[in-house]
């Protein structure tokens, strides 16, 4: 084996890597400090999406809030409306029945009243007895007879 620079193999004359680094400054603490910027790098680019996500997100939450609650006013006013429109559509039925029924009950006493004489507690026998019923009669037959006899 050859030797060079006083009694050094040359194979041994390149310093290794290590060696190399601590020549020109490259040292761990480096090393280290430039993994831990990269790493700053990296969780403020995080933070910063994370920040901006938050955010939109937020913002979006908002809206979904705002129309859901819309939604919710909408349906319920409806549900008013719904409940009004049918209270109107019993009212009528109930009105229209009623009216039908009172519109039979003055049909049958009409009818009533018109076939059955007895209907008010008067008889015949009563409506015969009356004064002014005599009376009526009376004059209907006088008008009769004198208008017959003026014919004569």
């Amino acid at each position: 084996m050859a030797e060079t620079d006083g009694g050094i193999p040359p194979q041994q004359t390149v310093p290794n890597a290590g060696e190399r680094e601590f020549e020109i400054g490259k040292d761990e603490s480096w090393a280290s400090s430039q993994h831990s910027q990269n790493e700053a790098w990296f969780a403020n680019v995080k933070r910063t999406y994370d920040e901006f996500l938050q955010v939109s997100l937020e913002g979006i939450r908002m809206n979904r809030s705002f129309i859901t609650k819309l939604a919710s006013d909408a349906q319920q006013y409806d549900n008013q409306r719904q409940v009004i429109a049918n209270q109107s559509l019993q009212n009528a039925v109930e009105t229209a029945n009623m009216v039908g029924k009172q519109t039979v009950r003055h049909a049958d006493l009409a009818v009533d009243r018109q076939w059955n004489v007895d209907e008010q507690g008067y008889t015949v026998n009563e409506i015969l007895r009356d004064q002014t019923f005599k009376d009526a009669i009376a004059a209907a037959v006088s008008g009769v007879v004198s208008g017959d006899l003026a014919k004569k």
